[in-house]
């Protein structure tokens, strides 16, 4: 049999056997809750407090109140007639009340000689109201004769029936508790006997998995643990592999298979050093492959990066150009004006002319070289930061000139979203590194400083980067620290900004690479450390630690 059918049966037997005790138990217990719901609502209907029994007693209350009404009153009293007329008529809703609910009990048969009696003893004591009293100041005492004993024969019959009324309500009120009591108790034998019913069930049940747990321990564990000590003798004692082939159709397999592949083993193992070693070979050259691949990715991401701001870099060099330009033109009819007055041609300019032209002919010439020296500023960072190192060596450079030409190549990026602050330290020394990367690096965090504060102020207002650096003699290293006041990182995500192509931009707008390349230069090539701290809404600083010492 093969390992599956062991786990399906382990696996359905117990699921089979856990759904239906819970079937059990739930189909039990949802019985014994309705039928102890049902029994509550039947003895809430039916004890002492029911509704049928308060019906009752009003019924015997109200009639017998009539001649109570006709005994105690004064006999002249003149409205005992109405008081009489009150209670019979509560006596005939009650009687209404048991026929049309508690048939059952009270049929038409018990019901109607009452109410008859109750009809005759109104209509009774109507008579006697409208009969004239034998003297004034009499009471209905001293009424006919005849109607005053009409009326006590009705009161005699009548109390009759009330008492055997009484007598039937008693009886089925004794009988609604005794058989309520019978009921409360089969329930009671019920419910104990579902208890048994449900515990010898789940003991069944643990029974039943703890076979199937053992049986699937014979089955698995004893094979698998002789199979594991006759493969360890054979491997570090160097005894013949002798295990018998027991137990699931997959581990008789295994058996033969592992005995097959120890005989051959000590052959394995060269092949397979030989292999290693080979391998090994290869990664070697691949780690040498990847490493020259990873500058040569530093450096195209640098490139596009540069083509990416190209269009802000002639914006930046058209426009001091323009203004060169301008005053160079200004200066050339200057020199003509002069040629033509030295000479006295005929449009010479005049001596007004020759007085403006002379007052500001100086000044055309210092901003013409302004231009021309904004212009060779921003060709001359271009070439720094554009430079590349074949080899990636690390050579001492100046890194504050690097940071001072990335921050004239991003010029467009940030001008119009934030002033930049430098606190450069003017006693750093030169710092041993492949400074084309270091520009990367420089340029991805001012970049992204910048959007940064686009994001949060939008063209409202413009936003600070901070980039100083600082020299600690005392660890041996330089800091680099690019501080922004945009809107922070989000704390969800800053544990993956070093990710590569993980990026919180749209789509087509960032690459993910950014940061990543940053993470492998400071770290991977040049042994550093970088690092950030960040507050949403406030602002975020990166921090890129270069030690002093070539590595």
């Amino acid at each position: 049999m093969k390992v599956r059918s062991y786990i399906f049966f382990l696996t359905g037997g117990s699921l089979l056997g856990a759904l239906l005790i819970a079937l059990f138990g739930w189909f039990t217990f949802s019985s014994l809750r309705e039928a102890t719901q049902s029994l509550e609502e039947e003895a809430k209907n039916s004890g002492s407090s029911s509704e049928e029994f308060s019906v009752v007693q009003a019924l015997l209350d109200t009639t017998r109140n009539v001649f109570t009404t006709m005994e105690i009153y004064p006999q002249d009293y003149p409205g005992v007639f109405n008081v009489a007329y009150d209670s019979l008529t509560l006596s005939k809703e009650s009687i209404n009340i048991l026929s049309d609910k508690y048939f059952s009990n009270y049929s038409d048969e018990a019901l109607n000689p009452l109410s008859k009696s109750i009809r005759e003893l109104e209509n009774t004591l109507e008579a006697m109201q409208k009969l004239p009293t034998e003297k004034e100041g009499d009471g209905w005492e001293n009424r006919s004769s005849s109607e005053r004993e009409k009326y006590k024969g009705i009161r005699e019959s009548l109390k009759n029936d009330l008492d055997n009324l009484e007598l039937n309500a008693q009886r089925n009120l004794v009988q609604a508790n005794k058989s309520l009591k019978l009921k409360w108790q089969e329930l009671e034998d019920r419910e104990a006997n579902t208890k048994i019913s449900l515990i010898v069930a789940i003991i069944f049940y643990l029974i039943l998995v703890s076979v199937l747990a053992f049986l699937t321990y014979r089955s698995f564990a004893r094979p698998i643990s002789r199979l594991e000590n006759a493969a360890r003798n054979s491997i570090e004692l160097q005894h013949p592999f002798n295990s018998p082939e027991i137990g699931p159709l997959e581990i008789k397999s295994l058996t033969r298979r592992l005995k097959g592949l120890i005989v051959g083993l000590e052959a394995t193992v060269k092949k397979r050093t030989a292999a290693l070693v080979k391998k090994t070979e290869q990664l070697e050259l691949e780690m040498k492959q990847r490493k020259e691949l990873e500058t040569q990715l530093v450096h195209a991401q640098k490139m596009e990066a540069v083509g990416q701001l190209a269009s802000g870099i002639a914006h930046e060099i058209n426009s001091p150009s323009q203004f060169a330009n301008d005053n160079i033109l200004f200066l050339k009819d200057a020199v003509d004006g002069f040629i033509a007055k030295i000479s006295a041609t005929p449009n010479a300019p005049d001596e007004k002319e020759l007085t403006f032209l002379k007052e500001n002919a100086p000044e055309a010439v210092q901003q013409a070289q302004e231009g021309i020296s904004r212009i060779t500023t921003i060709v001359k960072s271009m070439k720094n930061f554009a430079y590349r190192d074949a080899e990636s060596a690390k050579k001492p450079n100046d890194l504050n000139q690097a940071i001072k030409s990335t921050i004239v190549v991003a010029t467009n990026e940030w001008k119009y979203h934030a002033e930049i602050v430098t606190n450069l330290d003017e006693n750093l020394p030169m710092v041993p590194c492949n400074i084309g990367e270091i520009n990367q690096v420089v340029l991805n965090l001012v970049v992204n400083g910048a959007h940064a504060i686009r994001d949060r102020v939008g063209s409202a207002e413009k936003g600070e980067i901070n980039i100083s650096t600082k020299h600690y003699p005392n660890d041996n290293c330089v800091v680099i620290s690019i501080t922004d006041n945009g809107g922070g990182i989000p704390k969800k995500v800053q544990e993956r900004i070093f990710e590569p192509f993980f990026t919180t931009k749209e789509v087509g707008v960032g690459t993910g690479q950014g940061l990543a390349i940053a993470h492998s230069v400071v770290v991977k090539s040049h042994s550093g450390q970088i690092w950030f701290q960040s507050v949403e809404g406030q602002g975020t600083t990166f921090y890129i630690k270069l030690p002093m010492s070539h590595s």
